[in-house]
């Protein structure tokens, strides 16, 4: 009879520090690309389409408290609450870690497509990852995560504009489970003004739980070519964390229009929030779908 010798498990070592076996845990990026500025101004009113599976549970984001006055029912307008995770399209945003030991927000796009900020990435190292976890929740992993294989999009040397956001392609498809949402640009700007929006995300000021502001009315737009600055009045403390996580226009097919960039203020006028958006976002959006079909 023949002994067999047990499997070595590293991660199972106590003498291996803990440092050193993160190393085996994570995997590493493989290319990181810059998008130069267009020759021509990107096409808007575009769009890419969002995918809900069939197994899905769908759920609207919006408060359903409501209040009466003089016999008029009115809905209680919910300013940065926690939403479920678990049910569509709130299981598409997650929490971006990478290795310059940053976080930030980013939502699916595709079976294996993430958007995010551009400055969420960790730009220049010669070895440098980024790990996505959808629905995260106090350290709760419920649909698993995925690391970024590559990533292409603009680099704004962390200023905020109107397109600091990067398209990745993940390893695992994790779109093919969860769905993702669609991305849009109007061509008219009275569009996006007409419209109200929702903004999900992880900001440092929630832990590690996701946070959710609805009911969202543009206050300004600024043309930022190649994009747009897509800007709100700072009702809420959408700061550090909540970076790339999407606004998007919740209806049966949520589509994204923009990706949180930060704040920004302009002479006297009161600080506001800026997202990235415009019709480059769905370009980038586009070459992830043409050159990483999942």
């Amino acid at each position: 009879m023949t002994e067999t010798t047990p499997t070595l498990n590293l991660l199972d070592r106590p003498e291996i520090p803990e440092d050193v076996k993160m190393l085996l845990r994570v995997i590493p990026g493989q290319e990181q690309t810059e998008q130069g500025p267009p020759e021509t101004a990107p096409d808007e009113g575009q769009t890419t389409e969002p995918y809900c599976p069939p197994w899905a549970t769908v759920t609207d984001p919006a408060s359903d408290e409501s209040f009466s006055v003089e016999g008029q029912r009115f809905i209680a307008p919910a300013v940065h609450e926690e939403p479920n995770p678990m049910l569509y399209p709130m299981c598409t945003v997650g929490i971006v870690y990478n290795s310059n030991g940053r976080r930030g927000s980013g939502v699916l796009v595709g079976p294996n497509l993430l958007l995010t900020a551009g400055h969420v990435a960790p730009r220049g190292a010669a070895s440098w990852s980024m790990e996505f976890v959808p629905a995260y929740r106090n350290g709760a992993r419920p649909f698993g995560s995925s690391f970024v294989q590559t990533y292409h999009g603009y680099n704004t040397n962390g200023s905020v504009t109107g397109y600091d956001y990067i398209i990745c392609k993940l390893f695992n498809p994790l779109g093919r489970a969860l769905g993702w949402m669609g991305a849009a640009s109007f061509g008219n700007e009275d569009e996006y003004y007409n419209k109200r929006f929702v903004s999900s995300g992880y900001p440092g000021t929630y832990g590690d739980r996701p946070a959710v502001e609805l009911d969202m009315g543009v206050r300004d737009i600024d043309n930022d070519s190649p994009g747009k600055e897509i800007e709100f009045a700072l009702r809420a403390d959408l700061g550090p964390g909540w970076s790339g996580g999407p606004l998007w226009h919740h209806t049966a097919n949520p589509y994204c229009v923009g990706v949180l960039s930060g704040q920004e203020k302009d002479g006297l006028d009161p600080t506001r929030l800026v997202y990235a958006g415009g019709g480059a976002l769905v370009d980038l959006v586009r070459h992830g779908q043409s050159n990483w079909p999942g």
